[in-house]
Order: structure tokens, then sequence, then C-alpha cells
């Protein structure tokens, strides 16, 4: 069966991967993006593309919806930390359109997109760094960041009570976590339809650039993929995720975020066996998956240029 393919945030590394990842299986549908920026790289490698109001305009979803109805568009993939909200707000409206809408629930979304209520949901079954909202009986240093935020902004190592001070009372909201001084893993884990686990693709993140991968090797680290899987369950979290890991000092991975959405080095996954674009859309076709076996490899990123034309 052939699609056309919703890829909202365009500019990001998320929808240009899946597009990525699409023309390496040689989709044959139409690869549809939007972007509330003009000059988003991902509308030059897509069939068409779509300038969005930004998702907290009041006509975000009306525009986005003539676009779906104008692109005839059957399948849409979370790849934008802004509009999976509304996206998944209007989920049942749009799958009475027959679109597939590959994105969690609301109270999952909501759930992960909140970093506090996300640890006290998942504290007591997994392993997490320790986090609180004061700085009462915090050792040092520690880590702080927003309890709703996406990337690395506003997000600060606090070495002694002085910097934690100084950032609490030059920042509100914000989540004080321990500090985990080893490996940092991203983790790409897909679900079918129905909330079951398929696979975890474990990617030790050896350089970042504004919070995303530069370079990053793909592994295979039982612990972290059974945790992940699990995660992934007890969340029951449909579709695609991408999950942060850290090392502690006694060596264990501990859970530091969970996106449900796919991450903006999800092409990585591609280019080790496992393209999460692909495994979707076999779900969709209720075609089976069968086992996902991936590479270990490591995977180093450049810049590529888009050229726009001024006339």
């Amino acid at each position: 069966m052939t699609h056309n393919i919703l890829l909202p945030g365009g500019g990001g590394p998320a929808a240009i991967g899946a597009i990525k990842s699409l023309r390496m299986i040689d989709f044959k549908g139409k690869i549809v993006t939007t972007d509330a920026n003009p000059l988003s790289s991902g509308f030059y490698l897509a069939d068409k593309y779509y300038v969005l109001p930004r998702v907290d305009d009041p006509n975000f979803f009306d525009k986005a919806l003539d676009v779906i109805e104008k692109e005839e568009i059957d399948v849409i993939f979370p790849t934008s930390g802004f509009d999976i909200l509304a996206y998944s707000k209007n989920k049942k409206i749009l799958e009475e359109k027959g679109v597939s809408v590959i994105i969690s629930d609301l109270d999952v979304i909501e759930l992960c997109m909140d970093k506090w209520n996300f640890y006290e949901k998942t504290k007591d079954r997994f392993n997490l760094p320790y986090s609180t909202l004061t700085s009462d009986g915090v050792e040092f240093p520690c880590f702080i960041k927003p309890i709703r935020g996406k990337g690395s902004r506003n997000t600060f190592l606090c070495e002694d009570l002085r910097d934690l001070d100084y950032y609490l009372s030059k920042h509100s909201d914000l989540i004080i976590q321990e500090y985990l001084p080893a490996e940092e893993y991203t983790i790409d884990v897909v679900a079918d339809l129905e909330g079951k686990a398929l696979v975890a693709v474990p990617r030790l993140r050896i350089e970042t650039k504004a919070g995303i991968s530069s370079k990053g090797r793909i592994v295979k680290d039982e612990e972290i993929q059974k945790a992940c899987l699990k995660m992934s369950e007890f969340l029951n979290i449909k579709g695609p995720s991408c999950m942060q890991m850290k090392l502690g000092k006694d060596g264990k991975p501990a859970f530091v975020e969970v996106n449900p959405r796919m991450g903006g080095g999800t092409v990585f996954a591609t280019l080790a066996g496992v393209n999460i674009p692909k495994i979707l859309i076999d779900l969709i076709d209720n075609k089976s998956v069968g086992e996902m076996e991936f590479q270990e490899i490591t995977v180093l990123r450049y810049f590529n240029e888009v050229v726009v034309s001024d006339k």
C-alpha cells in the first residue's frame, strides 16, 4: 500500500532523519513536511512542504488539517516535540478522517513532558537519578533543568550551593537532579500500535552539538535494552520513543528522560539495520516486522548544504 506521510517539524533533525530513512527503502508515496520556519532544511528534502503557524497559535490545527486534506495525508509520524500534543489531542478527529496518527495517547505525552511527574511515576520501578524541587539535602555537584523543556535549554551543572542558589534565583520551575558522571546513551525504541515494545537500539553519545548527537556508537547492551523495553510498556508508549540514560557512579544506567517521538538521531538506528519509519509503515499495513537485528557501528555526522533561490 502506498502512503502519503506528514512529518511535522521539518526543520528538526528527527524529521530530516525520517526522510532519509524513507528514501533508503525507495519509498513510493508522498512525503510532506510542515514547520513554522520558512527556512527549514527538511522542506527541501521532502516532496511538498507547508509553512504553518506556531503550535501556540489558535489556528494551528485548522491550518494543519487543511494540509492533511489537500495532500491526502494518511499517516502522521511524530518527530517534533513542539506539536505532538496538538496532534495527540486531535487524534480521534484525524482517525475519523482515515489518518493513522502514530503518536502515544495524550496522558502519556503529558507525563513524559513533565520531568517531575515522570520521576514520581517511575522512580519506584526503574533506576533514576535522585531528583528534588528544593535545595535541601542536595549533594554536589548536581544538575538542574526545566521541569518542562526540550534539548539542553536552561540546563546547568552546579558545583556548590552558591551555583545552585544563583540559577534558582534566575529561573523558575526547575528540577534538581543527582549528577551522573559517566557515559550517556540515547535509545531509540519502537512499540507496536497497541503498546507492545518491539526493539530498543542503544547509542553511546560520543559527541553532541546543541543537544543533538554529532557522533554516536550503536552498541548492544542487554541491560539497557531490557530496561527501555520495560519502560516503554510501563508507560504504554505507542510507536517510536527516544530515551536518555546515563551511567551513575555505580556504573548502572539510569533513566534521565523519555520522549514519546522519534529522536534527532533516529537515523543512526536505520544505518545500523533498524529502519524505524519502515517498521511503522509495516505495522500500519499489518505486515509482520519479524526479528530486528542491528549492527554495532559508529556514525559521524557532518553538515550538508541546501541552497534556496532568492527568486
